[in-house]
């Protein structure tokens, strides 16, 4: 039965950054952010905000009928425009707008060590403590772990904990390997036992996304390995020559050996994702965006009698999810809004953790709102999505939280130097210890930089 998960739960991203860039946006100019670009004396309180959900990226799908929501829902009284900027330019656009004091009213995040260590000390946000204080029905489904890490010493809060995870677990076509298990509750040695020979869609190029998420789960099933993990996430890890690594490393290698479907070494994550949906493989490791694959809405991606009505979710062993909620939300106010501006930022705010746009988003890219009350409606809509379903009815309040290690660790280790060892790994060139002293170097030579 679906639980609220208690306070206390372990630690993203939106667990990976959704993929592509922006196309046309409403207003390019950057002296607009902030402002009333029409210059109108209609009484509307009008602002721009730059953001990278537009156009083609994958989020505008959601986002910007969201915004256009907001936009009606006020109309005559607020109105957001959207400055379209590529996403990976967005974090740099936010910094070079701070350094112009142009920062917009309404802040999409942003880099973090920028915001931890420059943005938020040198008092360019605002602080929502008091204002969350006076909004519980947005504070009360805020992730316990979120709340606890955007709170400040002094009790300040610059950054709006989330109030949504969607942990990332595994998908199996049921067409290929059919076990009636509760795999979440099984144990990792119960699960490679099931698994027998059936075939992993892995990915080892780029930054071996597929690898690195299944790594993650054998990381968390060693004793301390969630605690492990959780050490990166105020100080990147560079030391990892610990059983706890060794371990997991060592099963991964074995899965690489026996398990991986025959295009994994090299492979792209589109690759994999195409292994997977032409029937080479009975599982993948992502998250719950990929749900939208397995619609026949997409069945021109898929092959060999691929039917994606047939695919199944899980979280990973152990009641594994794999996500970070120990982080700083998606949204800030810039702390020179004018009191006008403020009202629109918190109406917008508000707005965005209302119940009905909070479900909205989980319908659209999947997750959990752990906090939240779910109308019977959502339940219902919910349950027409298989996966979505079963990753709703794997997250309970014994579901542990673990961060991916591709973002504990430096990040020029996890986008590159990480991916280009594992084929290493796989033919057996580097043992598990060698992997763990290889991964040490890079890491520690990263961090000097």
């Amino acid at each position: 039965m679906k639980k609220k998960l208690i306070s206390g739960i372990l630690a993203g991203s939106m667990l990976a950054a959704l993929a592509g860039c922006g196309g046309g946006g409403a207003d390019p100019s950057p002296s607009a952010a902030g402002s009333d670009p029409s210059g109108s004396t209609s009484g509307v309180i009008e602002i721009t905000i730059p953001s990278y959900k537009t156009g083609e990226n994958v989020g505008a799908v959601f986002f910007e009928p969201q915004v256009e929501r907001f936009n009606q829902l006020y109309e005559g009284q607020y109105k957001i425009n959207l400055e379209s900027v590529p996403e990976d330019g967005f974090k740099d656009r936010l910094i070079q707008l701070a350094q112009q004091d142009m920062l917009p009213v309404l802040v999409q995040g942003g880099d973090v060590d920028w915001m931890a260590n420059i943005a938020f000390p040198n008092g360019m946000a605002y602080d929502l403590s008091e204002w969350l204080n006076e909004t519980p029905a947005v504070k009360d489904v805020l992730l316990d772990d979120g709340l606890a890490y955007c709170t400040n010493e002094d009790g300040t809060i610059y950054s709006l904990p989330l109030a949504t995870v969607r942990p990332t677990g595994f998908f199996y076509n049921s067409a290929m390997w059919d076990p009636q298990e509760d795999l979440s509750a099984l144990t990792m040695d119960e699960f490679f036992t099931l698994l027998g020979d059936q075939k992993i869609a892995f990915s080892t190029a780029e930054n071996g996304w597929v690898a690195a998420l299944f790594l993650t789960a054998l990381i968390a099933a060693e004793d301390g390995g969630v605690e492990w993990l959780q050490s990166g996430v105020e100080a990147k890890i560079t030391d990892f020559n610990t059983p706890v690594f060794i371990n997991a490393v060592a099963n991964l290698q074995a899965l690489l050996q026996n398990n991986a479907a025959s295009n994994s070494i090299g492979a792209a994550y589109a690759d994999a994702a195409n292994a997977f949906m032409s029937s080479q493989a009975a599982l993948i490791a992502n998250g719950p965006w990929m749900s939208a694959d397995f619609e026949e809405t997409n069945s021109a991606n898929w092959s060999n009698g691929f039917n994606g009505a047939g695919v199944h979710a899980s979280l990973f062993p152990g009641q594994v999810g794999i996500a970070t909620t120990a982080c700083f939300g998606e949204w800030w106010i810039s702390a020179s809004a004018t009191e006008e501006e403020l009202e629109l930022a918190k109406a917008f705010l508000e707005f965005v953790y209302s119940p009905e746009e909070l479900e909205a988003y989980l319908l659209a890219e999947g997750g959990d709102a752990p906090k939240l009350e779910y109308s019977e409606n959502f339940k219902a809509q919910q349950a027409e999505t298989q996966v979505l379903a079963d990753l709703a009815a794997d997250t309970t309040e014994e579901t542990v939280f673990a961060p991916c290690i591709l973002d504990m660790i430096p990040a020029s280790v996890a986008n590159s130097d990480f991916g280009r060892l594992l084929p290493s790994l796989a033919d057996g060139t580097y043992t598990p210890e060698e992997f763990a002293q290889w991964m040490t170097d890079s890491a520690v030579a990263a961090a000097a930089e």
